[in-house]
């Protein structure tokens, strides 16, 4: 049995979550913004991409720059827009994702967008496997540049890259969840933004005494774990990848998220 086949199984079997905890699997949209260099937008190549790349057959046509279609019961709208996202909102955002320099300088050369929502997405990470094979496929027009989730931006070839992973029931959660980082006197932290989409608490790593590039591994892999797994993580539990490792998990005020958030030591 695949993973996809175990999601729709367990989504059937899974209980209420705890009242403390944001609410899972209710019904979503999931949005993001594809970057173009150019005004135009072919959406029958995207069609071909679809069918090629993830055997999705899409058999309406695009009316006046949208193309709208459906597949398990959710409902996607891809829509062109002739212009780039007001207020120079991409490039701000892309000032945050430290592991693309480049991303504020590249992503300054959008002309137009398409807006991808995903309606009706019961379950969380369905929906995004969806919005993701979708993106991938839009990603891969010629004069695509990148997507745009706030805060979240990634280039074009590395989010078609990461994203095949879902051909072999691997979940791309760096691609659904934002990973900040940040250095301060008080020493490196790390936030996520997006795990509530799936149900789960925010969370924080604040003022560790350890590297940057360490403070990121472990929200990384926790993140992955978290998702991957549907795990719940409370407050008083301890957490660790390792016999040894037993980092204590406190729930309070978000630092650099809202509301409430899991704050890892480390």
């Amino acid at each position: 049995m695949g993973l996809f086949d175990k999601l729709r199984r367990r989504k059937k079997e899974k209980t209420p979550l705890n009242d403390a905890a944001p609410q899972a699997d209710q019904s979503q949209t999931i949005v993001g913004f594809v970057l173009l260099e150019r005004e135009d937008c072919d959406f029958s190549l995207f069609i071909q991409h679809m069918k090629t790349e993830w055997d999705i057959a899409i058999d309406e046509q695009a009316e006046e720059g949208n193309l709208f279609f459906e597949v398990d019961g959710m409902q996607v709208v891809c829509a062109h827009i002739a212009a780039p996202v007001p207020n120079h909102e991409v490039e701000e955002n892309a000032k945050l994702n430290i592991l693309w320099p480049e991303a504020e300088q590249v992503t300054s050369r959008h002309k137009s967008q398409i807006i991808v929502s995903v309606l009706n997405a019961t379950d969380a990470t369905l929906g995004h496997a969806l919005f993701t094979r979708t993106a991938s496929a839009l990603l891969q027009l010629d004069h695509a540049l990148a997507i745009y989730m706030a805060p979240l931006v990634v280039e074009a070839g590395k989010y078609v890259e990461v994203s095949r992973g879902l051909k072999e029931d691997e979940l791309p959660v760096s691609l659904w969840v934002f990973i900040g980082l940040y250095q301060s006197n008080e020493g490196a932290s790390a936030y996520t933004y997006g795990l509530r989409n799936f149900g789960k608490d925010e969370m924080e790593i604040i003022g560790s005494s350890k590297p940057l590039s360490d403070v990121f591994e472990m929200m990384f892999m926790t993140t992955t774990y978290v998702v991957e797994n549907d795990v719940t993580l409370h407050d008083g539990e301890t957490l660790g990848f390792t016999a040894e490792q037993k980092l204590k998990i406190t729930r309070s005020r978000g630092i650099a998220t809202e509301g409430e958030s899991l704050k890892i030591s480390l």
